[in-house]
């Protein structure tokens, strides 16, 4: 599915003015090349597909750059399509 949406950069005008450009002056938008909006391509979202490849669910660590890997408790793979979540920290929030 694609869809028409305002351009981000240019606020729908087409044209930029910055700190380069004189007083009156724009140029046209390189992001959406004078046009006003961005074409998107997207995919509806109806469910959440399943994976086979996993037992264990857990929380990231948040990035590559800080640290990378799991953390805090685990859920099953059964367990989380039901609606649990996995926590941060396993010993601030027993579970119940």
């Amino acid at each position: 599915m694609k869809v028409k949406t305002e351009c981000g950069s240019c606020g729908g005008t087409g044209l930029y003015r910055g700190m380069a450009e004189p007083k009156g002056v724009a140029v046209v938008c390189l992001r959406c090349g004078g046009t006003g909006c961005s074409e998107i391509e997207y995919m509806p979202f109806t469910e959440r597909k399943r994976r086979d490849d996993v037992e264990t669910v857990r929380l990231s660590r948040g990035s590559f750059i800080l640290s990378c890997g799991p953390v805090g408790s685990s859920v099953t793979y059964a367990e989380f399509l039901a609606g649990k979540m996995p926590v941060a920290n396993a010993e601030a929030k027993p579970s119940a």
